[in-house]
């Protein structure tokens, strides 16, 4: 069965249901989520570059029913720098399809100064008119991912930021909130500014926090200006170097760590695959680090936990795995549970996504 078929045979179910679930989200409010009542055990689906820039409007409404019927409650699409100018009415489809499905929109700011993930990897439009802003690494540290970084301790990335939140909100003020994905600011900083703010000679710990605290302030300025939007950060689940930091990020309603759904015994029989695959790294959400990102953020009087399953760039063997650990993955009672929606490089994307939505489905209509 090809990738159309699975959804289209998914539509009737849906259809009922998403009727169902639109009542529900009507009644429901983001301070509520926010004070840590609202759903018990929600469900997003990462719909990454999916119906962005060639739209189909009846494409994305399967896409939508789909991910209802399997119990998502939101759905996490990727915000790149050039969307505000060319993707607004694309992101526009997608948050009305989704709020007929029953479902909410949380953005995943995509690339924004080079500081966070998302998709796809490509340069940051901002990072690349303000060579000021740039951060500076030394031989042997952790240098910077598609293109240079912008310095935390620039002022300028900071208004950035919050600059660019206000123009998210502005353009779709229905979005619930959004989410800061494998924030790629902890390293060591040797730019001017960090100099000025740090010294020259500080410790690593002191850049660590300094990461830390930056998103600490984005997160601020976002319940500030917007006190009933969601903040959420993951970061990913093997950088135990980063992790004490991360936790301790300020104003997140949200927090948890991303990484492949099975255990590190399972991870240790798929090295060797390269240097783009996930896999075989020790990022894991089983062998106790999903259990532990979860405590840690839950220790953070109504902050709730979060899990990123990395269903993506999966080999047959892999699917295996998948299918015989995922259920102990969702065991971990995440509060939010985000799969990614038919991702990238999967061998066989109808069977993976069959049990991703057997999975998830049961997780949702548990009590």
């Amino acid at each position: 069965m090809n990738r159309r078929d699975f959804i289209t045979n998914s539509a009737t179910a849906a259809v009922s249901l998403a009727v169902a679930r639109s009542n529900r989200a009507a009644e429901s409010s983001r301070p509520s989520a926010r004070s840590g009542a609202g759903i018990p055990r929600a469900v997003g689906a990462y719909y990454l570059r999916a119906q962005t820039y060639t739209c189909v409007p009846a494409q994305v409404r399967q896409d939508m029913e789909w991910m209802a019927a399997c119990g998502t409650h939101f759905v996490c699409p990727a915000f790149l720098e050039q969307d505000f100018e060319a993707a607004y009415e694309n992101h526009a489809l997608i948050i009305e399809e989704a709020a007929r499905a029953g479902m909410q929109v949380l953005a995943v700011p995509s690339r924004w100064g080079n500081l966070t993930a998302g998709a796809p990897r490509v340069p940051s439009q901002f990072t690349f008119v303000n060579p000021d802003t740039w951060t500076v690494t030394k031989p042997g540290t952790r240098g910077p991912s598609g293109g240079p970084l912008s310095s935390v301790h620039h002022p300028k990335t900071l208004q950035f930021f919050c600059d660019a939140l206000v123009r998210l909100y502005t353009q779709h003020p229905a979005i619930a909130g959004f989410i800061l994905d494998e924030p790629k600011c902890f390293f060591a900083d040797h730019s001017p500014a960090a100099m000025a703010a740090l010294g020259a000679d500080a410790p690593l710990a002191k850049h660590l926090a300094a990461a830390a605290d930056f998103l600490g302030r984005v997160c601020a300025f976002a319940h500030e200006r917007w006190p009933n939007k969601l903040t959420l950060l993951f970061q990913q689940a093997h950088f135990a170097e980063q992790r004490p930091f991360a936790a301790g990020i300020r104003h997140l309603d949200y927090f948890g760590c991303d990484g492949r759904p099975w255990d590190l015994q399972d991870d240790a029989k798929m090295q060797g695959l390269g240097p783009q695959q996930e896999s075989g790294k020790g990022k894991v959400l089983l062998s106790g680090v999903g259990a532990g990102f979860l405590a840690e953020a839950r220790e953070v009087p109504g902050r709730k936990g979060l899990l990123l399953i990395e269903n993506h760039n999966l080999t047959t063997p892999m699917i295996d795995v998948m299918e015989r650990k995922l259920a102990a993955v969702l065991e971990l009672q995440p509060d939010l549970a985000i799969y990614y929606y038919f991702p990238r490089n999967v061998q066989e994307s109808d069977r993976a996504m069959k049990i991703i939505a057997k999975n998830v489905g049961r997780y949702a209509r548990e009590k």
